[in-house]
């Protein structure tokens, strides 16, 4: 063969080989492709169902690989000097700063340069803005709890709550979170105040709650907008800042977070001595208060309660503690959204325990028991102020009296 036509012959069938080899890796990456396509389509649709059936779920995967919190190194201010005053930046908004949630946030960013306090704003402006929807509650149907629309309707849950707060805080940078959890099952609203919550939504779960946690000066803190919220109350509305970034021991008294680092604790607890554990409001710790006995939540006893309540030595308050059979009352925390106990209409079924003088800085108190039931027991600090006496839960307990 001529050595041009060889040359020749040879090139054709390397070009005709290089042809055939492109066509199949073209039909190779297609089909890859279609593979790829596929998966991503199903990937999407199964997100989709999940976020249908458990919206939370992909939230709290985000959350998951975003942040790996640790206990705070640096307490906050809390509790603060102020804790009955509502920030003045809030006090003195006006109308045309609301445009948005942006707008707000940016306004107070501006006036309050100090970390801790422009946290504090942002935390007034939600509790002052933003009511809890009872009827949501009761119905146990939620609207949506975005935070434009809290913003907008100014009616909210748990959820939009925290959702509102995180969406401030994150228009001006601010590390936030929203966490899910639980409260204390006998801090759940019962049945026999909301009657409608069962048998509407049997599946609902009534201890799930939300709050949040914000990073300030490099430490994690924790915050709940909604249990701070004393708007929808109308016989002790007070603004309080209880649950301002507390210390991570206060807080889990009473919320459970899913995740349990999100505890901010340097030993996370355990569900079930969650439940056990005496249950504490913040504001028994800002009085300096201590429980000697007893030592758990719940007990057994006979027909007499005993508590023992140490108090500081220039303690100006007055303790008092009320009970009510559990079946046989509404009497709750919960209660207290909707009514004074302290008020005479209002003590059906709502009895005094005995109160004894201080001996050596601890409070005696004696609850008698008439027959055998389940009965909660309430403490309560009786400030006197102005002429008037303004009643704080501090600590409440529960007895099995047989």
């Amino acid at each position: 063969m001529p050595q041009n036509l060889e040359r020749d012959f040879r090139k054709a069938v390397l070009k005709l080989k290089h042809k055939k080899r492109s066509s199949l890796n073209r039909k190779i990456q297609a089909f890859f492709q279609s593979i790829i396509q596929y998966w991503f389509v199903l990937l999407l649709i199964l997100l989709a169902v999940i976020n249908g059936t458990n919206p939370h779920l992909i939230k709290d995967f985000a959350v998951r690989v975003g942040y790996t919190p640790v206990p705070p190194s640096l307490a906050s201010p809390w509790s603060w000097n102020n804790n009955q005053t509502i920030h003045p930046i809030v006090a003195n908004i006006t109308p045309d700063i609301e445009s948005s949630i942006k707008s707000v946030a940016e306004y107070i960013a501006r006036q309050e340069p100090d970390p801790y306090l422009r946290i504090k704003a942002l935390h007034d402006y939600v509790i002052n803005r933003v009511s809890y929807d009872f009827h949501a509650l009761e119905l146990g149907i939620y609207p949506p709890q975005d935070a434009q629309t809290i913003f907008s309707t100014r009616k909210a849950v748990c959820g939009g709550y925290a959702n509102l707060f995180m969406a401030l805080a994150q228009a001006i940078g601010i590390n936030t979170v929203v966490i899910q959890g639980d409260i204390r099952q006998d801090l759940a609203p019962p049945n026999s105040i909301y009657p409608n919550i069962g048998q509407l939504n049997p599946n609902i779960k009534l201890t799930l709650h939300a709050w949040n946690a914000v990073k300030v000066a490099d430490n994690w803190q924790l915050l709940d907008t909604t249990w701070d919220d004393s708007n929808s109350n109308q016989n002790l509305s007070l603004y309080k800042s209880d649950y301002l970034m507390p210390p991570p021991e206060i807080m889990i008294t009473d919320h459970f977070p899913d995740r349990s680092d999100w505890q901010l604790l340097r030993h996370p607890i355990s569900r079930d001595y969650f439940e056990k554990q005496l249950m504490l409001t913040p504001r028994f710790f800002t009085e300096k208060l201590q429980i000697i006995s007893p030592v758990e939540y719940k007990n057994s006893i006979q027909k007499n309660a005993f508590i023992q309540v140490k108090i500081p030595s220039n303690y100006l308050n007055t303790i008092v503690a009320l009970f009510s059979e559990r079946e046989k009352s509404n009497f709750s925390f919960w209660s207290l959204q909707r009514s004074n106990p302290f008020v005479q209409d209002n003590k059906t079924d709502i009895k005094t325990c005995q109160s004894q003088p201080a001996v050596g800085e601890a409070i005696q108190i004696s609850c008698q028991f008439s027959e055998t039931g389940i009965y909660q027991v309430l403490l309560f600090s009786l400030e006197q102020k102005d002429n008037t006496s303004r009643p704080y839960p501090i600590a409440q307990f529960k007895f099995d009296a047989h």
